[in-house]
């Protein structure tokens, strides 16, 4: 009997559930899940990654470029490209535990799982969780666009072509350096080719 209401209160805890169960949960309950639900989602990011990477890789040996793909296999390259984007956002936000690297933003419809190095440029890294970083969509889009960067130690880092009321305003709801995973943290040879590559400093 005690162990069927013990589930009961955890049933009321898990938000997949449509039946609350009961709502008399205790602290120990709710930290008791909370533990287990992060760490099993962060488990399972790690092992579909060490599981998806060898596949990836395979699979990369037989992609086409979109200028060689014929015209009745376009979709075939975008389900694939879609699936590997999918793949890659999953990885990275559960490293981060789905809150925005800078803000705490832990609202999944405004998060990115930021490409340090575009998709498009180095195929090899597309998947690769260090190299990317969960920010929320308008961090995401200037840190695209190359009007925000990192330094070596993970500060940010404003372009002087931007304005001084839209850099005030990044500023004033995020913290100045990157709270890191604990697990595939950013690699800093990725930032810095950012810095060189994407970056608009000047």
């Amino acid at each position: 009997m005690a162990v069927a209401l013990k589930m009961t209160n955890f049933a009321s805890l898990d938000p997949t559930l449509k039946q609350s169960g009961m709502t008399n949960s205790s602290r120990l309950d709710r930290e008791v899940w909370t533990e287990f639900f992060v760490d099993m989602t962060a488990a399972l990011a790690v092992r579909e990654f060490e599981l998806g990477r060898s596949f990836a890789e395979e699979a990369e040996k037989y992609e086409l470029g979109p200028e060689l793909l014929p015209e009745d296999l376009d979709v075939l390259g975008i389900v694939k490209m879609r699936r590997n984007q999918d793949f890659f956002r999953r990885l990275v936000l559960a490293s981060y535990e789905n809150k925005c690297a800078l803000t705490g933003i832990d609202e999944s419809s405004l998060l990115v799982a930021s490409h340090i190095v575009p998709w498009a440029d180095n195929k090899d890294i597309r998947i690769a969780p260090q190299n990317g970083i969960c920010l929320n969509a308008l961090h995401d889009r200037a840190f695209d666009h190359g009007l925000i960067t990192f330094d070596d130690d993970y500060h940010v880092v404003y372009s002087k072509r931007l304005p001084e009321v839209a850099r005030a305003a990044l500023a004033s709801f995020g913290s100045q350096k990157l709270r890191l995973p604990s697990r595939f943290v950013p690699d800093r040879a990725l930032i810095t080719h950012h810095r060189k590559h994407t970056f608009r400093g000047r």
